[in-house]
C-alpha cells in the first residue's frame, strides 16, 4: 500500500494536555505526525514535518540547514524514543533502541553543565535541536518521570501523553476525542454483533 500523506505537515499542535515542565518538549516531539488524507489515521512524520516542528519550537534557527541525512537521523531518534514509551506500556526493552539513543547522545556530544543548564548538546542544527530533546528524555529517565509517558490507546492516533493518574491507568491522550471515538467504535461493534 502506498504511503499517501497530506501535502504538508499538520500545522496544528495536538491538544493533548501538556506534560510538566521541560517534559512537554519531549511529549510534543514524540507526538508529531502526518495524516492520511480523508481519514483520522496518523503516520510517522515526514522530513518536512520534523523540520517544521523544530523551527516552530525555536530549536532550529530559521536559516539553519536541515539535510536529509540529519532529518533521517532525527526520525530514527524519534522512533527510538517512542519505542521507550512502549516499554512503559509493557513492551520488552529492545537493546537496539538503547544503542540508537546512546549513539545519538554521543553524536550530539551531550555534556553536563552545572547550574541551570543541565545536559547540553555540543552540536548545532538539527542534531543540536534533537540533542536538547534527548537530554530532557535522559534526565526524565533518571528521575522516573519518563515512566509516565504513554501512547494514546486509539489505534489511529500517534500522540504521546503524560499519564497523571495515580494508578497510571490512563489510556487516551484526550478523553473527549480519542477516548470518545473508541467508545463509539466499541458501541458500533457491539451493535453489529447483535445483528
Amino acid at each position: 500500500m502506498d504511503d499517501v500523506r497530506d501535502p504538508g505537515p499538520n500545522k496544528e499542535f495536538d491538544n493533548t494536555p501538556p506534560a510538566p515542565g521541560d517534559l512537554e518538549l519531549v511529549r510534543a516531539f514524540l507526538s508529531i505526525h502526518d495524516h492520511v488524507p480523508v481519514t483520522e489515521d496518523s503516520l510517522p512524520p515526514s522530513h518536512e514535518t520534523i523540520e517544521w516542528w523544530l523551527r516552530e519550537q525555536g530549536l532550529l534557527e530559521p536559516r539553519a540547514e536541515a539535510s536529509d541525512e540529519d532529518l533521517d537521523w532525527a526520525a530514527d531518534v524519534l522512533e527510538a524514543l517512542r519505542a521507550r514509551v512502549f516499554e512503559n506500556m509493557g513492551a520488552e526493552r529492545d537493546p537496539a533502541t538503547i544503542a540508537t539513543l546512546d549513539a545519538a547522545a554521543a553524536d550530539v556530544g551531550l555534556a553536563p553543565r552545572f547550574g541551570a543548564e543541565g545536559l547540553v548538546p555540543r552540536s548545532d542544527g538539527v542534531r543540536g535541536a534533537v540533542g536538547q530533546i534527548i537530554a530532557v528524555a535522559f534526565l526524565a529517565e533518571l528521575d522516573g518521570s519518563w515512566s509516565r509517558f504513554k501512547e494514546c490507546g486509539d489505534p489511529t492516533c500517534r500522540s504521546v501523553f503524560y499519564d497523571r493518574s495515580k494508578n497510571r491507568s490512563g489510556k487516551w491522550c484526550v478523553m473527549a476525542e480519542c477516548g470518545n471515538r473508541a467508545k463509539v467504535r466499541a458501541y458500533r461493534e457491539r451493535e453489529r454483533a447483535k445483528a
